[in-house]
């Protein structure tokens, strides 16, 4: 699954909006992981309504106070949002580890 990401840039849900752009960091956080890609807009109903759901799944499962071995899942956003202020506007409730694909990207069509 690391080859889907190979020359392209993933946005860390941070305050500073870091970005994973090299190779080495790439595989450094996908390699090895369970990956999740989620697919969403936070204009949709269903969307809406899966996000808590899917939070409280990601936090579960990435808190050692949880699991052993919480650094095994990684989840990337794919935005179907209209606009990057509303995929913007969704991410500030969703958790910081999660990573997404730039809103201009070509693998988000």
């Amino acid at each position: 699954m690391v080859s889907l990401f190979t020359g392209k840039t993933l946005i860390v849900n941070n305050q500073d909006r870091d970005e994973l752009d090299t190779e080495r960091e790439l595989i450094r956080v996908l390699e090895n992981k369970v990956l999740l890609l989620f697919f969403g807009a936070g204009t949709c109903p269903r969307c809406q309504a899966f996000a808590p759901v899917l939070k409280e799944f990601f936090v579960r499962l990435t808190d050692e106070f949880y699991v052993e071995r919480a650094s095994q899942l990684v989840l990337v956003y794919v935005s179907l949002d209209e606009s990057e202020e509303e995929q913007d506007e969704f991410l500030r409730r969703m958790p910081k580890r999660w990573l997404l694909l730039p809103f201009q990207d070509e693998l988000r069509r």
